[in-house]
């Protein structure tokens, strides 16, 4: 018979606090998963304590980064250096995951289909970052992707405004009234789900630990659901803004050709790269005169990322300085919709041709992100 513990005495016996163990949970669940157990979402086995115990001793004490664990524990799972009896269980049997529920979820990355995780982020406000996101979505989406957006920027979203959309719940509705993800998710113009953080909500940017984990649990449910996941981050170099960037399968980065945004693009590269120097980085040029104009912005950044951080950053493209843009705005009817045929739209489509093109946009220092993302998102919620 299976020895069960709960969430208390795993605190205990593995020296981990509650918010570190969900997060291990999603960080590394495929190594927390056994077969032949019956454990209810809040249960755990002695299985799951050794292994929890042996990330902790790897992360803090050996000071491991996440990427060297996951080799290790994959070493182990494969018998060349066991964790446990049934860490070693074959794992083309009935799998659980470690909250007890039977999915493909809980199967090893390499086993499923997981969303690409792509952040967009800025160095500086103003450049158009988020109506990119959203063009962009609607382009990937018309391009026969599932796509999600999560407006990372809590308490000031503004996605759904330029979707066109009016939720009718945000994520304060589902801390506070108990609402379900399904209902919080708004889907927009070709089946694109958006999540807002809620609009001119102060309080979202101060929950507490407990609301942040009622949040992580559900939207994580997203990567079942979807093939690409934006994530529009706030602009600037906050905890937040680089969190999500790192985290991420992908980054793109919007510039403008002003001097002071071109600066401050380098300056987030700088920086995103040093916290994880397996980043996968490319830039967009915004607002440009024309492909030479661009082509000129993308070679005065990507010459200094170069010489001084010795990486090469990937050119996505660019999109021409448009009235149809602002025009669209002004309706609240994305680009795409509104202007399918207007220049700024092909440039658009152009950018999201790339992003699909394994050969040019690909991160293939990482695994899939989804799990980490979201993580990287409780830690920043739960505040550890």
């Amino acid at each position: 018979m299976v020895q069960r513990f709960n969430i208390r005495q795993v605190v205990a016996a593995s020296g981990l606090e509650e918010c570190e163990i969900r997060f291990f949970e999603q960080v590394f669940r495929e190594f927390l998963i056994f077969s032949q157990l019956s454990l209810d979402k809040n249960e755990f086995c002695q299985d799951h304590i050794d292994i929890l115990t042996r990330i902790r001793q790897l992360i803090q004490v050996e000071g491991r980064t996440i990427d060297e664990v996951r080799r290790e524990l994959k070493a182990a799972l494969h018998g060349r250096e066991p964790v446990s009896d049934a860490a070693s269980a074959s794992v083309d049997a009935p799998l659980l995951n470690g909250n007890g529920a039977h999915a493909s979820a809980a199967l090893p990355r390499s086993s499923q289909r997981l969303a690409r995780v792509i952040s967009v982020t800025s160095g500086k406000g103003g450049v158009g970052k988020t109506s990119l996101t959203v063009n962009l979505a609607l382009a990937l989406a018309q391009m026969g992707q599932k796509v999600a957006i999560f407006d990372a920027d809590l308490g000031l979203a503004n996605v759904h405004i330029l979707m066109g959309v009016k939720p009718r719940y945000n994520l304060r509705h589902l801390v506070e009234d108990n609402v379900r993800l399904e209902d919080v998710i708004t889907v927009a113009a070709e089946g694109i789900k958006v999540i807002s953080g809620g609009q001119g909500v102060r309080e979202m940017a101060n929950l507490t630990p407990e609301q942040r984990r009622v949040i992580l649990r559900q939207i994580d449910r997203l990567e079942r659901d979807v093939d690409i996941l934006l994530v529009d981050t706030e602009a600037g170099i906050g905890g937040n803004v680089l969190r999500f960037a790192t985290f991420s399968d992908e980054v793109i980065v919007v510039t403008t050709p002003n001097i002071a945004s071109a600066a401050d693009a380098y300056s987030i590269i700088k920086i995103i790269l040093e916290m994880e120097p397996n980043s996968k980085v490319g830039l967009i040029a915004n607002m440009a005169q024309n492909m030479y104009h661009s082509k000129n912005l993308f070679n005065r950044v990507n010459a200094a990322t170069r010489k001084y951080l010795k990486y090469p950053l990937g050119d996505l493209g660019y999109v021409v300085e448009d009235q149809h843009i602002e025009t669209a705005c002004q309706v609240r009817r994305p680009l795409m919709l509104e202007y399918p045929d207007c220049e700024a739209a092909k440039c658009v489509r152009a950018i999201a041709d790339t992003i699909l093109n394994t050969n040019v946009f690909v991160n293939e220092h990482k695994e899939s992100s989804f799990g980490d993302m979201m993580g990287a998102l409780k830690r920043t919620m739960v505040g550890v």
